[in-house]
């Protein structure tokens, strides 16, 4: 049983994590200008990019229907994984760990669509120099979510087929 104690530390948790993502942007955008960069580290480095597109900065140069089709498209996302989470309407018997990684999703999801909503764009920043691509904390959230999510998916699915 998913109790209430439970949901509300999920839902601290959730805010939290957008809080961080959010005040991660703002430090960015008080201290850099878009496309200047600042070396933390060899392989790091903090450069303030407007996307307009996806994770990752993908289809960062399409127009703004495309981000208009997105932000609607994260809010559905968002919204049923919301009801998912904490209602369990869709699927009782998630594991704790199942539903970390849909929160984490959730996360993610929230914080690229506050951007999005605001500004027309999700501030990245996070430049690992031997990626091509920028991206943000809510882009780790998500892509982190969604590995968990299938990994233990696959883990239940096995524990499900041995008994």
């Amino acid at each position: 049983m998913f109790n209430l104690k439970i949901k509300f530390f999920f839902l601290i948790g959730i805010i939290s994590l957008v809080v961080l993502d959010q005040f991660s942007k703002v430090l960015i955008i008080n201290n850099l200008e878009p496309n200047e960069s600042i070396v933390i580290f060899n392989l790091l480095n903090f450069t303030f990019v407007k996307n307009f597109g996806v994770a990752f900065s993908f289809l960062n140069n399409e127009n703004f229907n495309l981000s208009l089709i997105l932000s609607v498209l994260v809010l559905i996302i968002c919204i049923l994984l919301f009801l998912n989470i904490f209602t369990s309407i869709f699927e009782a018997n998630l594991s704790s760990l199942q539903r970390f990684s849909m929160s984490l999703i959730l996360c993610g999801g929230i914080g690229n669509l506050i951007d999005r909503v605001n500004l027309g764009y999700v501030i990245d920043f996070i430049d690992i120099t031997f990626n091509p691509y920028v991206f943000n904390l809510a882009d780790v959230y998500v892509t982190t979510g969604i590995l968990l999510y299938l990994l233990t998916s696959l883990i239940f699915k096995d524990q499900n087929e041995s008994n």
